[in-house]
């Protein structure tokens, strides 16, 4: 479980309630250190923040899609606009949550994202 958002107590709790939840899980303040580090060879999920200071959520989508290291990626935002579910439609994303999300919504969407449910 891959994690990107600036929210550096959402990063937190996040990492909190998936290690809980026996996932394993890496956090990233920005989608810059994201791509500096190494995506795990097994299966993951990528939670990300669409809007990120610097490289956004959608820009970082791109990228990813562009150099073949495509990840099933769950988008958060706290903004419910028209704005950002065409970024969402546009990112690919396999699922979408608007902060603040329920836990259990959180956690069973990232399972169907995993293809665990």
């Amino acid at each position: 479980m891959l994690v990107v958002d600036d929210d550096l107590s959402l990063l937190r709790a996040l990492r909190r309630l998936l290690s809980a939840a026996d996932l394993k899980v890496k956090v990233f303040e920005s989608a810059e250190r994201f791509l500096a580090s190494e995506i795990p060879a097994q299966r993951v999920c990528l939670l990300l923040d669409l809007y990120l200071p610097g490289i956004s959520g959608l820009d970082l989508c791109r990228t990813l899609a562009e150099s073949g290291r495509s990840l099933p990626t769950v988008l958060m935002s706290a903004h419910d606009d028209e704005e950002t579910r065409n970024s969402v439609r546009e990112a690919g994303a396999v699922g979408t949550l608007y902060k603040p999300f329920d836990e259990d919504v959180l956690l069973n969407t990232i399972m169907r994202a995993l293809g665990v449910k």
